[in-house]
């Protein structure tokens, strides 16, 4: 039996309030998914700190959140300058649910 931890890693402007992670974090949640948290240079922009994030996830799915408030999640099989999906942290608990159900091969809902 494999007892590799699995997760999706979320990095994240070290300038934002925790707060404002939180809705990410409790998208992943409710969709049972486990994640890591990792504060993050503020000056890099999400796209980047997505594939940053998908390339150390063991479940190849990353989350990018910049200081302008920016999020998008990336997959490692993307083209590095192309996440899967962006929007605003406005949207955070979705795009945690998103990030959580693309990982457990299920559809995404809009």
């Amino acid at each position: 039996m494999n007892n590799q931890k699995v997760y999706i890693t979320i990095f994240y402007a070290r300038t934002l309030p925790s707060v404002q992670i939180k809705e990410v974090v409790a998208g992943l949640e409710e969709e049972g998914v486990p994640f890591l948290l990792q504060k993050s240079d503020p000056s890099i922009n999400f796209i980047e700190l997505g594939w940053n994030a998908a390339m150390s996830s063991p479940l190849q799915v990353g989350i990018g959140i910049d200081q302008h408030h920016h999020i998008c999640v990336h997959h490692q099989k993307l083209n590095q300058t192309h996440p899967y999906l962006k929007n605003t942290l406005q949207n955070g608990r979705k795009f945690g649910q998103y990030a959580a159900r693309i990982v457990k091969g299920l559809p995404l809902y809009y």
